[in-house]
């Protein structure tokens, strides 16, 4: 068995006489132009030609459209059942023909190769057994999810699979949370570096529960290129720690390997040949080459385009549609509390719409200045709130793609979680109650599929729907207004000099 690292999160894996790729991102970028992959892959051919594609969850980093255009369309590709519809239209739509939608805990087999899926919501651990070895690849899907549902998947994968070869995790954050939402007591930066070592702290937690021989830490792989944003590059924690970290925190008898992969680095067996030049660099040196390697895409990146009073009118159209069609996910006080404004950077004029809930309608006013009573100010761009308006998952684009800044005025709208409500109410996503008007007989074939985890999951749901992500697990607003030494006591981390771990 031969397993190569590609990029982001794609791993390819020669077994069996077949090529296997994960969730290929292997060329362009993702969310409008805002992701960038970094490092780049060195040779993507293997995965074009690949016989199976095996893609984890629909975000754009891992179900990638110009990707997926490049890949022979022979290939088998698995996606995981969910309650929303629409996957088979779509990938038929690309030409391929041989598509299967994985049910969770059920095994496929596909020549010698067995494939299971485990989904929870619409993200999903993936499970490969070949000539005797077992790789589990939990990407996405642990990372940030609320400690009881970690836990049951946990508890799944150690019960059918005792024995694990390769672990692939991911390991870092990808998302608007909590390096986007400002506040005037909070160190953006130190913030955003505990939250960096939240994630690899839950690796490692994971990687002990499992005990797998070789635990791979790989993604998120990429950059970001606006001006207001390429901080968020270098914040990451060192993967080069992992090790210390863990025999340090959790094992310090533990024998299980933890390689650091670049783009062309490769397995066979488990024997590890790191072939890639990057290994020359220290991995936190690596992101100040990002000048050099993408230095036209900066400048495109940070073009000021000004967005036409024509097109206002339509934009202010699909806000106050989306808006008021958003509403109905929130109980009204939670309603009543969302009164903000957008701040639009690409525009010449009237750059604040002003937002305000009436009896039955939000109201929204164009103009020069925010609102004095103004729960928290959201700044976009008005190019980038259209296009969320036109695309089913949008909203993708503005919180994962980090396209907006969050900033509170009052820690009582960070209890009540407002950034989450504002954001929402801007953005378009599908909604449950569509798809159960919809789609009712796949809704209710993906309930009895699921019964466990799905209950598990409308409990968190309707549990949240007053309080706004107040779930126990999950006290976001702890990570706006605690300090850095109450974050690793609630977080139970150890505290950690920094400046001394990336030296």
């Amino acid at each position: 068995m031969r397993l190569e690292y590609i990029s982001h999160s794609c791993f390819l894996i020669e077994t069996g006489g077949l090529k296997i790729a994960f969730d290929p991102w292997i060329t362009g970028s993702a969310y409008h132009g805002q992701w960038h992959l970094f490092p780049k892959s060195e040779d993507i051919s293997q995965v074009e030609q690949a016989d199976v594609i095996l893609i984890s969850h629909g975000h754009e980093d891992h179900l990638h459209h110009e990707s997926l255009l490049r890949i022979q369309k022979d290939a088998h590709i698995f996606f995981p059942f969910q309650w929303r519809d629409g996957i088979q239209e779509y990938l038929r739509h690309l030409n391929f023909q041989y598509i299967t939608e994985a049910v969770s805990f059920n095994t496929y087999t596909f020549g010698e190769i067995k494939i299971t899926y485990l989904g929870y919501s619409l993200e999903s651990v993936i499970v490969i057994e070949s000539e005797g070895f077992v790789i589990v690849n939990i990407n996405d899907a642990l990372n940030s999810n609320h400690e009881t549902a970690v836990n049951y998947l946990l508890e799944k994968i150690k019960s059918r699979w005792t024995k694990i070869d390769y672990l692939l995790s991911g390991w870092s954050g990808a998302g608007y949370f909590p390096n986007k939402v400002h506040y005037k007591t909070k160190d953006d930066i130190e913030v955003a570096k505990i939250r960096e070592q939240y994630f690899a702290d839950n690796f490692c937690r994971f990687t002990k529960y499992l005990q797998p021989e070789i635990a791979i830490a790989f993604a998120p792989r990429f950059v970001l290129l606006n001006d207001e944003n390429r901080w968020i590059n270098e914040i990451k924690f060192p993967r080069s720690n992992v090790n210390t970290y863990y025999k340090e925190n959790f094992d310090p008898e533990s024998e299980i390997k933890f390689p650091i992969t670049y783009p062309g680095d490769y397995f066979i067996g488990k024997e590890f040949f790191p072939v890639s030049n990057y290994h020359l660099i220290d991995d936190m040196e690596l992101y100040k080459k990002v000048d050099e390697i993408f230095s036209e895409e900066i400048v495109i990146a940070n073009q000021k385009i000004i967005f036409s009073e024509f097109k206002m009118i339509e934009l202010l159209d699909k806000l106050y549609f989306w808006i008021n069609k958003n509403k109905t996910l929130y109980i009204d006080k939670v309603i009543e509390d969302a009164i903000f404004s957008i701040k639009l950077v690409d525009v010449e004029k009237n750059i604040f719409l002003n937002i305000s809930s009436s009896k039955n309608d939000f109201i929204i006013n164009r103009s020069n200045n925010s609102s004095k009573n103004d729960r928290l100010i959201i700044t976009t761009k008005a190019e980038l709130l259209l296009v969320n308006f036109g695309k089913m998952w949008g909203g993708d684009l503005m919180t994962i793609g980090y396209g907006i800044d969050v900033e509170v005025f009052e820690e009582l709208s960070l209890e009540k979680n407002l950034d989450i409500v504002c954001v929402r109410l801007i953005s378009r996503y599908p909604m449950i109650k569509d798809d159960l008007k919809n789609n009712k007989r796949r809704v209710l074939k993906y309930y009895f599929k699921n019964p466990s985890l799905t209950n598990l999951w409308i409990t968190q749901k309707l549990r949240l729907r007053p309080y706004v992500n107040k779930y126990p697990f999950n006290e976001r607003d702890h990570w706006i207004t605690f300090n850095k030494c109450e974050l690793c006591k609630v977080c139970k981390l150890p505290e950690l000099d920094f400046a001394t771990l990336e030296k």
